[in-house]
Order: structure tokens, then sequence, then C-alpha cells
């Protein structure tokens, strides 16, 4: 009798056990998918700004420069078009870069509740084979 009912609060010990790690892995997930929706919709904006910002430049120089010879113009052109493409390798930098710094902060945050999730199931066992 005892034996079956030691089982029983076992077997009950280890489904709660393994929810706690699936509530956890979940909350990683979800976190990570947070953080990389935030980051995304960061760097979207900043490039719109950004971009924005250089088209504007561009305009008033075309306006400036509209009675100089197409010499000039295609220049000018030419020289928004090497910034926009500049401003996207940035861009694409920097968004790698915020990622990689976000993953590795997650890990270390996500080791660290893992590792006390194993703390508190191995002292939670300890205590239910002193009983």
């Amino acid at each position: 009798m005892y034996l079956l009912q030691d089982r029983d609060e076992q077997t009950k010990l280890e489904m709660k056990h393994r929810q706690e790690e699936d509530d956890l892995y979940r909350k990683f997930s979800k976190h990570r998918e947070e953080e990389n929706r935030r980051i995304r919709e960061e760097i979207q904006d900043e490039w719109e700004r950004e971009l924005e910002r250089l088209t504007s430049r561009f305009q008033q120089e075309m306006q400036v420069k509209k009675r100089r010879p197409d010499a000039e113009i295609g220049a000018l052109t030419l020289r928004h078009q090497q910034e926009r493409a500049d401003l996207e390798k940035n861009m694409t930098l920097r968004r790698d870069k915020k990622k990689e710094s976000l993953t590795r902060k997650m890990l270390e945050h996500e080791r660290a509740a893992t590792a006390a999730l194993v703390e508190k199931i191995r002292n939670e066992l300890i205590q239910e084979r002193r009983r």
C-alpha cells in the first residue's frame, strides 16, 4: 500500500516538475519573440526616419541644383543612391548586433532561471525522499 502511494506521489511530483519546465520554456520562447519583434520595430522606425531625412536632404539639394548641368544632378543622384545603400547596410549591421547582444543577455537570464528551477526541483525531491 505504501509503495503504491509513494509511486503515485512520485508520479504527481514528476508531472508537476514537467509542467513547471514546460511553462518556463514557453515563457522563454514568448519573451524571445517579443524582444525580436521589438527590435524589428525599433530598427524599422529608425530606418524610416533616416530614409526620410536622407530623401528630404536629397530633394532640397535637387531644388538648389535644378538649374545646374545634368552631370551635377547625375552625381547628386548617384551620391544619394550610395548613401541609401550605406544606410541600409549600417541598419542591417545594427540590427544584427542588437539581436546578438539581446540573445546573449536572454541566454544568461534563461540559464539562471533554469538553474533556479533545477535547484527547486532538487530540493523538492530531497524533501519527498525524506518523508
